[in-house]
C-alpha cells in the first residue's frame, strides 16, 4: 500500500456534498470524416472492451484506524460503473452539454472505488462528440492529470487507441511493507514539516506585521481580501463557462510587455471580473486577492500526486488602465516568486495546509460571513499539448478544465493551453454566480482592450523613434523603421478585426 501525502489527504478531509474535491476535463471532439457506421458507439465499445485497469486507475482508498490514507490495488473493477454513455437531446447544443457536465460534476465520486469516471457524450451538433472525465483531487494535481488523461490520444491521425486506464506505466519495484514500517514512514513525513518550521514561522511574522501595517510583504496576508459577491462557501449546485484565447497573440503581448503568458491571462482574469463587479455597481477600494496554484513537482517525477503550493497574487485596483494593470500584475507575480524562493519546499507545502485548513474550518463553520475571504478567485494556468491530438482518427477540438473551487470561494478560473489556443473553464456556484457566462464574455472582452492598448502604445513609441532618427540618420535606417511601425499597424488592424469574429465563435456558453 502507498500512504497519501498530507496534501493529498487534506482534499479528503475537507470535502464535504456542497464541496467536491475533483477535477475534470472536457474534451471536444471530431468525427473523423466519411466514416463509415456510428463512431460513437463504436468508439466506446473499443473503451469498452479494455478491460486491463492498471495502475493508478485501479487504485482505491483504504483508511487505517490511526486516519491515515492508503492507495491499495482494486481487483473487482466494475468498468461499466467507472465508463459510461451518454445522448444529448436534440439539437446537441452547447447550452445542452454545459448543463449535463454541470450536473454531473455536482456529484461526489464513490470512495469505496477507485476515483474516477469517464462519461463519452454523443449527439453533439456538427458531427461532434464530447468526453467528459471526472478524477478526485487526492487522486491528481493539474499537471500529474495531464500526464494520465493525455496517454489514450496520438500525435498521428491513425494510431491505434489505447484506453487511458490501460496505459503501461513504468513502476517502481515496490516491496510490501510492514506496519511498522509505514509507521516510520509516516513518521518521516511529519518530520519534514517540521524542519520546514523556522522558515515557515519566518513567513507568518512577515505577513503578520503586513496586516498591522507595519511591514509590506511580497505576498498578501490570508484573510485580508475585498468582499465580493462570491466571497462564499459555495452551495452544492454549480455553474460552468468556457471560452479561448488565441496563444500566438498572448505570447506577443507578452513579448512587447516582458511579461510572461502567465502574467497577461491572470492581467485578463482581474480585468474581466472587475468589469462584471462594476455593472453590478460593486466598486472594489482594494484589489482582488488570487489563489494560485504553484507545482512542487520535479520534471522527473511522474508518479507521486499532488505536488502543489497554493499561494496569494494581489491584483491590480479597480480603474487601473490595461497596461498599467499588467504591470501591476508582473510585479506582484514577480514579488510572489521572490518570496517563495525564501522557502523550502516543506514550508510551501505546510503554509499551504495551514491557510486551506483555515479557510475549511472558516467554511464549515459558516464563519464566511464574518470573517474576510482568505482570496476572491483561484487561478490555475495549465500548459498542454502544443499540436494536434487524435483518438483513434478523431481530432481532439478542444479541452476545458472544469476544476474545484477552494473552501471560502465560490469562483475557479482554469486554463489549459492546447494546439495554439488557451482555452478557459470557469465553475462557479450556481447561487452565488447564476450568470456566469456574462463573465466569460468579460474575459473576451478584456483581452482584446489590453490588446488594443499595448499594441497602440508599442506604435506610439515605434514612431517617436523615427522621429528621433529622422533627424540623425540614414535614409535607410529610417525607411527600416518606417516599414516597421507599418508592419506594427497591420498587426493591430488584423489583431482587432480577428478579435471580433473570435468574440462569436471560440465560446461555448453556459446553460440560461
Amino acid at each position: 500500500m502507498e500512504a497519501l501525502t498530507l496534501v493529498d489527504m487534506g482534499f479528503l478531509y475537507t470535502e464535504t456534498v456542497t464541496s467536491p474535491k475533483h477535477v475534470a476535463g472536457l474534451q471536444i471532439f471530431s468525427t473523423p470524416e466519411n466514416y463509415q457506421g456510428n463512431f460513437s458507439r463504436d468508439l466506446f465499445d473499443n473503451l469498452m472492451s479494455q478491460q486491463d485497469v492498471k495502475k493508478p486507475f485501479n487504485q482505491k482508498l483504504k483508511k487505517q484506524i490511526t486516519g491515515q490514507y492508503f492507495w491499495q490495488k482494486d481487483d473487482n473493477i466494475d468498468l461499466s460503473y467507472h465508463v459510461r454513455f451518454a445522448m444529448l437531446p436534440q439539437p446537441g447544443n452547447d447550452n445542452q452539454l454545459l448543463s449535463f457536465v454541470e450536473h454531473q460534476h455536482e456529484t461526489l465520486l464513490d470512495r469505496n472505488r477507485p476515483l474516477w469516471e469517464m462519461i463519452l457524450i454523443d449527439g453533439l451538433a456538427d458531427n461532434k462528440f464530447a468526453i467528459y472525465v471526472k478524477v478526485h483531487h487526492a487522486f491528481t494535481d493539474g499537471a500529474k492529470a495531464n500526464q494520465l488523461l493525455m496517454a489514450y490520444l496520438s500525435k498521428n491521425a491513425e494510431s491505434p487507441m489505447t484506453a487511458f486506464w490501460s496505459v503501461d506505466r513504468p513502476q517502481k519495484e515496490r516491496v510490501a511493507k510492514s506496519a511498522l514500517t509505514l509507521l516510520t514512514d509516516t513518521t518521516k513525513l511529519v518530520s519534514g514539516h517540521v524542519k520546514s518550521i523556522p522558515s515557515l514561522t519566518k513567513l507568518t511574522t512577515k505577513l503578520l506585521f503586513q496586516a498591522t501595517n507595519m511591514y509590506k510583504a511580497d505576498m498578501p496576508t490570508p484573510f485580508m481580501a475585498p468582499k465580493t459577491p462570491f466571497s462564499v462557501s459555495p452551495k452544492r449546485a454549480r455553474r460552468a463557462a468556457m471560452t479561448s484565447l488565441p496563444l500566438a497573440r498572448v505570447k506577443t503581448l507578452g513579448r512587447v510587455t516582458g511579461a510572461t503568458i502567465n502574467d497577461v491571462v491572470v492581467t485578463v482574469c482581474d480585468m474581466a471580473i472587475h468589469n462584471y463587479l462594476e455593472t453590478r455597481n460593486v466598486v472594489l477600494k482594494k484589489p482582488l486577492v488570487a489563489q494560485m496554484p504553484m507545482s512542487l513537482r520535479e520534471a522527473s517525477d511522474t508518479e507521486s500526486n499532488n505536488q502543489v503550493a497554493i499561494s496569494l497574487v494581489e491584483l491590480a485596483y479597480a480603474g487601473e488602465r490595461p497596461l498599467a494593470r499588467l504591470m501591476t500584475v508582473k510585479e506582484s507575480c514577480q514579488k510572489l516568486k521572490s518570496e517563495t524562493k525564501l522557502l523550502t519546499k516543506e514550508a510551501l507545502t505546510s503554509y499551504t495546509l495551514a491557510s486551506q485548513g483555515l479557510a475549511a474550518a472558516s467554511e464549515l463553520l459558516n464563519l464566511d460571513t464574518i470573517l474576510p475571504p482568505m482570496g476572491n478567485v483561484l487561478i490555475s494556468n495549465v500548459p498542454g499539448p502544443s499540436k494536434a491530438l487524435y483518438m483513434m482518427g478523431a481530432k481532439m477540438d478542444k479541452c476545458y478544465p472544469i476544476s474545484v473551487l477552494p473552501p471560502g470561494m465560490s469562483l475557479n478560473i482554469t486554463l489549459y493551453s492546447y494546439n495554439g489556443s488557451i482555452h478557459v473553464g470557469l465553475v462557479a456556484c450556481r447561487s452565488a454566480l447564476p450568470d456566469l457566462t456574462e463573465l466569460a464574455d468579460y474575459i473576451d472582452d478584456a483581452f482584446s482592450a489590453l490588446e488594443n492598448e499595448v499594441l497602440d502604445c508599442a506604435i506610439e513609441s515605434v514612431a517617436d523613434h523615427i522621429q528621433l532618427l529622422s533627424s540623425q540618420s540614414s535614409q535607410n535606417i529610417k525607411q527600416e523603421s518606417i516599414d516597421v511601425i507599418a508592419n506594427m499597424t497591420k498587426i493591430t488592424t488584423k489583431n482587432r478585426d480577428r478579435s471580433n469574429v473570435d468574440h462569436e465563435d471560440s465560446r461555448l456558453c453556459e446553460t440560461a
